[in-house]
């Protein structure tokens, strides 16, 4: 469907089948579930490099990685003090920001060069793929997880500024094997990533006794430069399975037979296999149009507040509709 679109819509040919990658290399190259592969900027990971040389903020963190910027060397003091200021934005909430360039003799200078030696820097050159011209920007921090978001953010906003976010580009691709479960500090316990009712991979299902949280997910989405398109997974359809995700997600058998019961009694009829895949044809529009915001294409589109500007809504209640859903207004 998607193919036939491009063509019929915009004139392009896919000819190859969409490119794959799992869940796992998604977060550990680009920190994004729905990674824009219109440019590159791939994560490198430093640990080996900068790790251990006498500079704290890397020698005490969890995880260090670094994006190569090609041709941006010549960035001013000015230009890099603003993406420092941007990551350290509350909604990234990075502690700080190091940067090195690559000069034209091949000489690497750091804004960290009193804790690595050149030989170093060449190393990290090296682990870079870096070359005269580039800026090199690094990112640590104590939650590897959180670092790669904020290292996401960083490669977007890079991108921005390079111009390679371009609208007559399309890069299409499958992230798969998303996991099954994410852990919930607030809650203490397993949720499901996605919703109760995904089935495990069939190769995994051994491990819901033993590693849940290692057991990933029959899921998938599509994802369309740097936005997700669609997404679905094949569901469970096997009673016993699953009355053991239930289990898993904290459910004693009679509150799962209290809230699904209606499922597994309808498991006991033979349900095939099954599964499905939900597009947001609005976010589909979006990108065919070239459009920045996806509210350009909503009927009936909300604000930031939440409030739709064309109906003038949420709206007081009258009292008997509030009668009517036993609610009561304080």
């Amino acid at each position: 469907m998607a193919k036939h679109l491009f063509k019929s819509i915009l004139n392009i040919d896919f000819t190859e089948p969409f490119q794959r990658m799992t869940w796992q290399d998604a977060m550990k190259y680009y920190g994004s579930d729905k990674p824009d592969l219109r440019f590159d900027m791939r994560f490198v990971e430093l640990m080996d490099v900068l790790k251990g040389h006498g500079f704290g903020v890397f020698d005490s963190a969890a995880y260090i990685g670094g994006i190569c910027a090609k041709g941006a060397a010549t960035y001013s003091r000015k230009q890099i003090d603003a993406l420092t200021e941007y990551v350290k934005r509350p909604q990234i909430g990075a502690k700080g920001m190091v940067y090195a360039r690559v000069e034209a003799d091949g000489s690497v200078k750091s804004s960290v060069d009193k804790f690595y030696s050149q030989e170093v820097l060449q190393q990290l050159k090296a682990a870079m793929n870096a070359e005269a011209g580039d800026l090199i920007l690094i990112l640590s921090g104590d939650d590897a997880m959180k670092t790669r978001k904020q290292l996401s953010e960083l490669r977007l906003k890079m991108a921005d500024e390079l111009g390679l976010r371009r609208k007559d580009m399309f890069k299409c691709l499958w992230v798969i094997d998303f996991p099954m479960y994410e852990w919930s500090d607030e809650e203490n316990r397993l949720m499901a990533m996605h919703h109760p009712f995904t089935s495990p991979k069939p190769e995994d299902i051994p491990m819901l006794d033993t590693d849940p949280a290692s057991v990933r997910a029959n899921a998938y989405d599509m994802v369309i430069n740097g936005i997700e398109v669609g997404g679905g997974s094949i569901r469970i359809h096997d009673s016993k399975l699953q009355a053991t995700i239930f289990r898993i997600l904290g459910f004693t058998p009679e509150q799962a037979q209290a809230k699904f019961g209606f499922l597994m009694n309808a498991f006991k009829y033979g349900a095939p296999p099954h599964g499905g895949l939900a597009f947001g044809l609005d976010r589909l529009v979006s990108i065919f149009a070239g459009l920045d915001s996806i509210r350009d294409c909503i009927a009936f589109p909300k604000n930031n507040s939440g409030r739709d500007v064309m109906l003038d809504a949420p709206g007081p209640l009258d009292q008997i509709q509030l009668d009517e859903l036993q609610l009561k207004v304080k």
